[in-house]
């Protein structure tokens, strides 16, 4: 028995043997093992190193003319901070939310929490699931850098060797300066720089301790604890981290008891208001088509751009004012009808708008000066609304009588406002906008509306217009665009129509013929033997003109009648009588009108061939329009609008503007038209704003230029006009180039548009006269003959040797002919009409060569897509 108890035993002993030689091999094959994958993991690690010299992907940023910001754009709005400019109370409230031991130097904690670990492992096995993270600071700059977010051992393992190799290279202030500034943080914010911008508008040294705590609260979970979307979970979190900033020694008792107290002031804010986004499309554009997206949006560029901030507010103000007032019909004598509200809620809906819920059916952003309300009672003479969920507000008769067809009446039909609304009907309004309608037998009845105080008016129903416009603000003797509207609102349309909106003119295209018409240098030049002068008389009687195809043009005035009295140049330009423009076309010759246009920088392309180009036949942008301008306003020469006058790299490197067309380029050196000719025509057209079709602008009171342009139907309407510094070009049409109504024109359509730019424009200008070059002389004439006076006439200015003729032609021009033919061809550019009859029945003294003026007969070369 005892020998089989001894080997019973002795065999119990073998196998406890066995098995323990067994696990002692599977220790020491386990962890060479693990040692081995370690050891891998570790040399397979990239190099920290790098870090040192890490540049983060930075946005684009662009700047006005006086540096303001205009907009930030990019995949990730980061603003990079220096270890400086951090301040210590930011940095511990981030220690104390993310890693209180983070400045320890005790191997269990730094730069691995192991109880942090062993805890998280815990609750992971009694939930069955991954939920509980333990990653300290050091762990966290390793995983935003080199790893994905996805939970699993291997990458935790190559977290933990990251987080030790850092160590060996940064000290602990670098590693939370590198996580600080890239940490994610809600709302499209790495890193604090852009989370303090963004949340509350502010530099981070500018925080209080309540926003450092809420800022410190959002890595855990950007989404759930923001403070816009979830103020009550975000405040709780914000005075978690307080107290954990308190139980480390941060703070005292008191402060922690104030800031928890503290509201939450966390509001949206963009980086930089963007008020001119055609403006920032067009640069974002340019930058990618020749430097590509990555570079654009990644590298930290700078554009310095000439943008005037106040006025492109003007120009966004002027083009939506005037775009809804012709919606409402209070521009024009066509009434318009309300188009409805934009949808009706429900009641489930009323209560979430109530609770500051956008509804779905609106866009995104307000567009242009509009804001949403909704309708929450009525009756026969107001209505209250809610102003989109804020506040409560009483809509009057004031601000629905547009709707009654009459808003230029002394007394407007009442409106029953409880017919036109209901509650629960989405709506859109203004501010109130008093159409300034002026009194009865005035000129054109051109209506300058004008906006009370703030304060005093109330507000006003309207609706998005369908109509669209733009204008074009710039300096008129550097080409620097001050300012670019290309629609009613950049949120609803991306087409930027001041730039690429190719539309006829009109009447605001005869100035380039008069022009031509005056310019004797240039007449002469060509072989024509006859010019005009400002007090030449033209002929306005019916006119038809037979064309190379047999059929006959027949152009008629805007009034549809004619005057038996010939007309002085200048007249006819002032109040756009079609007829006289043109005879005066066909003086020159349309193949000679179309070269002299071209010196303009139009291109030969946009100029047809026919009688009615001086009426507008062309196409042509607003752009286009205003550069055109400029060579009236600035002595003769054609300048390159710019809008960029030049792009930063991050390492303060300038930036090639390599095909460029809106990009700072050097002045032109000479003049394209002769500069007497240029004020000729500046002076001629200052009194179509004194006593022409302009004459709404007046009491703007300074030394002002331009000209209306409508088109045929109705369909287009301009107004391009400048001071001494800065010039405008706006128009307005629809997009599908449709009527717009029997009234409309460019006087009451496009002028008060470009009035209220201009006013913006002037406030803080002189009144100076326009420059008078040495090419003109002064000559006593008398009007009624458009001939020299000896005494006793009045004065009027001249091209130096190119006077009026000293007696009275025996017909004003076109006098006794009402049908001509047009030459068969019109692509010559010789002499023209030189040799037709009716040149010679004007009579004009005969040309001289005047003294050389240098200007030269050369037009200039496009300049790129735009012009």
């Amino acid at each position: 028995m005892r020998r089989e108890h001894n080997r019973g035993t002795r065999g119990q002993g073998r196998f406890w043997r066995i098995t323990g030689q067994v696990v002692v091999l599977l220790v020491v094959f386990g962890t060479l093992g693990v040692g081995s994958w370690l050891i891998y993991l570790w040399h397979s690690l990239p190099s920290v190193a790098e870090l040192k010299h890490w540049n983060p992907a930075t946005p684009l940023r662009i700047y006005a003319a006086n540096g303001q910001l205009l907009s930030v754009d990019g995949p990730r709005l980061r603003d990079t901070l220096q270890s400086q400019q951090i301040p210590d109370q930011l940095r511990n409230a981030f220690v104390s939310a993310e890693n209180g031991h983070f400045w320890s130097n005790n191997p269990i904690y730094y730069p691995v929490s192991f109880p942090g670990i062993l805890r998280a492992a815990w609750i992971d096995l009694i939930h069955f699931a991954p939920v509980q993270g333990a990653s300290t600071i050091p762990e966290q700059v390793a995983r935003n850098f080199y790893l994905s977010p996805e939970k699993t051992i291997t990458r935790k393992v190559r977290e933990i060797l990251l987080a030790y190799k850092l160590t060996q290279h940064f000290s602990h202030r670098d590693i939370l300066d590198l996580y600080l500034n890239k940490i994610y943080l809600g709302n499209g914010a790495y890193g604090i720089g852009a989370a303090a911008q963004i949340y509350y508008g502010k530099q981070v040294d500018a925080l209080s301790l309540p926003q450092m705590a809420m800022l410190a609260g959002l890595p855990a979970a950007p989404a759930y604890f923001n403070p816009l979307a979830n103020p009550k979970d975000a405040r709780a979190r914000r005075n978690y981290v307080l107290g954990r900033m308190l139980v480390h020694g941060y703070i005292s008792q008191q402060e922690a008891r104030e800031a928890e107290a503290a509201p939450l002031t966390a509001q949206y804010h963009t980086e930089g208001r963007n008020i001119a986004r055609y403006a920032t499309q067009w640069i974002e554009q340019w930058l990618v088509s020749q430097y590509g997206a990555d570079m654009t949006y990644r590298t930290g560029l700078r554009v310095y751009t000439t943008i005037v901030p106040r006025l492109q507010s003007a120009a966004n103000e002027a083009v939506a004012t005037g775009l809804e007032n012709y919606s409402m019909g209070l521009d024009s004598l066509d009434p318009k009808q309300y188009q409805g509200p934009v949808a009706h809620l429900d009641e489930t809906q009323i209560t979430q708008a109530l609770n500051g819920v956008r509804p779905t059916v609106l866009p995104p952003q307000d567009p242009a000066n509009l804001h949403w309300g909704l309708v929450l009672s009525t009756t026969r003479s107001h209505a209250k609304i809610s102003l989109e969920g804020q506040e409560s507000i009483d809509l009057g008769q004031r601000g629905v009588a547009w709707i009654a067809g009459a808003p230029n009446a002394k007394k407007s039909p009442q409106v029953d406002v409880a017919k036109l609304l209901k509650r629960g009907d989405l709506v859109w309004l203004r501010h109130y906008v008093n159409p300034g309608w002026p009194a009865n037998g005035e000129d054109w009845r051109t209506a300058v509306w004008k906006t009370p105080a703030p304060g005093e008016a109330g507000w006003q129903l309207t609706q998005i217009p369908k109509v669209q416009g733009a204008l074009v603000g710039m300096d008129n003797s550097t080409g620097a665009i001050v300012s670019i509207a290309g629609g009613f609102s950049y949120s609803l349309s991306h087409f930027d129509r001041a730039l690429y909106a190719y539309r006829q003119p009109g009447s605001s295209f005869k100035p380039f013929v008069y022009a031509a018409a005056l310019d004797g240098p240039e007449l002469l030049a060509h072989g024509k033997s006859n010019y005009l002068t400002p007090i030449s008389l033209i002929a306005d009687t019916p006119l038809k003109i037979k064309l190379p195809n047999g059929t006959y043009y027949k152009p008629t005035n805007y009034e549809k009648t004619f005057s038996d009295t010939p007309i002085p140049l200048w007249k006819d330009l002032a109040d756009s009588i079609n007829v006289p423009s043109v005879r005066i076309l066909m003086h020159v010759g349309i193949p000679y009108a179309i070269q002299y246009a071209k010196q303009f920088g139009f291109k030969n392309t946009q100029l047809p061939p026919v009688p009615s180009l001086v009426l507008g036949a062309a196409d042509v942008t607003p752009m286009q329009m205003a550069r055109a301008y400029a060579v009236f306003s600035n002595g003769g020469f054609l300048i390159n609008p710019y809008l960029i006058t030049k792009v930063i790299k991050a390492d303060g490197e300038a930036l090639p503007l390599k095909n460029c067309t809106l990009c700072v380029t050097q002045p032109p050196n000479k003049p394209v038209i002769t500069p007497g000719v240029a004020y000729l025509m500046t002076r001629m057209l200052q009194r179509v704003i004194r006593n022409g079709t302009g004459i709404a602008a007046k009491p703007l009171g300074h030394y002002l230029a331009g000209k209306t342009g409508t088109t045929n139907d109705e369909k287009n309407a301009w107004f391009v006009g400048y001071g001494r510094h800065y010039i405008a070009s706006a128009w307005v049409g629809y997009d599908n180039n449709g009527p717009m109504g029997h009234w409309a024109a460019g006087a009451r359509e496009a002028l008060p548009i470009w009035i209220h730019f201009m006013k913006s424009a002037l406030a803080e200008e002189g009144d100076y006269p326009f420059f008078k070059p040495q090419d003109i002389t002064q000559a006593s004439i008398n009007p009624k003959t458009g001939t020299l006076e000896s005494e006793g006439g009045q004065v009027f200015d001249f091209l130096s040797g190119f006077l009026p003729p000293a007696s009275v032609p025996e017909f004003p021009l076109f006098g006794p002919n009402a049908s001509m033919n047009m030459p068969p061809s019109t692509t010559s550019t010789g002499s023209g009409n030189a040799n037709n009859s009716f040149l010679q029945q004007f009579g004009n003294a005969p040309l001289q060569n005047p003294p050389k003026s240098g200007n030269g007969n050369s037009t200039q070369n496009n300049n790129g897509p735009l012009f």
